[in-house]
């Protein structure tokens, strides 16, 4: 048995602690807050209406239904954003664990990651409701919702491997995929149509994976977009690439992150 499918098993063995594991960042994440967990669902609303009203207004942005739009775009990007970016410090956070016991380090960013997808089920309440308020129709392509945010969550994963174990060794990976993550959100069009990009730069969104994802999350809901299965098709190469990469940087450095915690 190799390592990798080893580790994997190991996992495994470990799900009631990686259930644990989610429930606590879930908990920890609003435990002072008054509010609690509806943070969950109206975050990203106090976010559309914000929005809506910067780029419905000023920059006179006329997509069609731009509130379902809106709103898809911030959820489905915060699922990504936030479980990537609070896996970077996983490893570092859970160091006391790590260095007392034996657990297959990998299970802190899948925790992460999972937890960001029982998030991501809870925002999707106030996104539908306002997919029913304002008469949007449901597309046809609406079955695929399960598939994407599992090739979301697998490419969430893979990063977040890659992040966490940078972070163990070079801190200062915390501070560059901040930046990056904000120059990542502006290159998708969450809160801007695709149509304004000039020609000459459309070459740039198709180099970003999550612009694949996103394209088939709002294709799967409401909007009539092109190609579909041939998105899905980049969607799943780029989940396998980020998950074989990051799998990859974790295998090979697991046995010394210990010692640099």
């Amino acid at each position: 048995m190799s390592a990798s499918t080893s580790e994997i098993f190991e996992i495994l063995r470990y799900k009631e602690l990686l259930r644990n594991l989610v429930t606590r960042d879930i908990k920890v994440r609003y435990k002072r807050s008054v509010l609690g967990f509806f943070w969950v669902m109206l975050n990203p609303l106090l976010m559309m209406l914000v929005m809506s009203m910067v780029f419905s207004s000023l920059f006179k942005v006329t997509t069609p239904n731009y509130t379902s739009y809106l709103l898809s775009g911030i959820i489905f990007w915060n699922f990504f954003s936030q479980s990537t970016s609070t896996s970077v410090v996983s490893l570092i956070s859970n160091s006391g664990l790590i260095k007392k016991i034996y657990i297959p380090k990998a299970i802190f960013p899948l925790s992460v990651v999972l937890s960001a997808v029982v998030n991501f089920f809870f925002s999707l309440v106030p996104l539908f409701f306002i997919i029913y308020m304002t008469g949007t129709p449901l597309g046809s392509h609406v079955y695929l919702l399960p598939v994407i945010l599992v090739l979301v969550a697998v490419f969430s994963f893979g990063i977040a491997l890659i992040l966490s174990t940078l972070t163990v060794f070079f801190h200062d990976t915390i501070y560059i995929y901040d930046v990056l993550l904000m120059i990542w959100m502006y290159m998708t069009p969450i809160f801007y149509p695709e149509s304004i990009i000039p020609q000459k730069f459309s070459f740039i969104i198709h180099l970003n994976p999550f612009y694949y994802y996103l394209s088939i999350f709002r294709g799967a809901l409401y909007l009539d977009v092109s190609s579909v299965f041939e998105k899905l098709l980049y969607g799943f190469l780029f989940s396998l690439a980020s998950l074989t990469v990051g799998w990859f940087c974790y295998s090979a450095n697991k046995d010394k992150i210990v010692y640099h915690l």
